[in-house]
């Protein structure tokens, strides 16, 4: 039971401490000119472990895009969420808000009305603030981001980000990988007997 829910805790962490940073940036950038507003890019899977990429250390992984993505920004080694659920985890890093202080603290719950987040912060400095992928949060008016696409879209990805080359724009890309099912994607990619098997494992020889 220890070790499933460190992984679960495992699970949320770095997500946490890259949107505190975009609202420490938001915040920070209050007084620059819009043209020297950098854009914010906030990548989201949905229950993958932190060491099941490259850039932390998983040697097995491919995850090219994701590394040369960390090798170039910002990487956070010491992040944690304190509700290792789906829709608690979203909306604290949202609001930078604790659960119990916002109110959504139990899986598949809202935060309280009223309640801002990186949103209207963010458009309050003249961003445009997008989101392509899962959204598992609420009410609307608490989020109100600009829906890129329902499910991660490149298309519909690049469309927001040429539209408006003079205006700074933060996008949040949310996909609902590697959640279940795992059987997903082209399993011919990595063999199986050549595959690193964590020593915990019940399986494990």
């Amino acid at each position: 039971m220890i070790r499933k829910r460190e992984m679960m805790i495992r699970s949320k962490v770095h997500t946490l401490s890259t949107v505190a940073f975009a609202i420490f940036l938001a915040a920070s950038l209050g007084q620059a000119e819009a043209a020297k507003q950098p854009n914010i890019l906030i990548v989201i899977a949905d229950d993958l472990n932190k060491d099941s990429v490259g850039v932390y250390g998983n040697k097995d992984v491919k995850t090219p895009n994701i590394d040369r993505l960390a090798s170039q920004g910002m990487r956070f080694n010491m992040a944690y969420t304190s509700t290792a659920m789906c829709a608690p985890t979203r909306q604290q890093m949202y609001t930078g808000l604790y659960p119990v202080r916002s109110g959504a603290y139990p899986n598949h719950s809202k935060v309280k009305p009223g309640t801002k987040s990186l949103v209207h912060y963010l458009k309050a400095l003249g961003y445009r603030v997008g989101l392509s992928g899962k959204r598992h949060f609420g009410p609307p008016s608490s989020f109100p981001f600009e829906q890129v696409s329902r499910k991660v879209d490149s298309a519909a990805i690049r469309e927001f980000v040429a539209r408006d080359k003079k205006q700074p724009f933060c996008l949040l890309v949310t996909s609902n990988s590697p959640h279940v099912p795992w059987s997903a994607g082209d399993a011919s990619q990595y063999a199986p007997g050549k595959l690193t098997i964590p020593p915990y494992w019940v399986d494990t020889p």
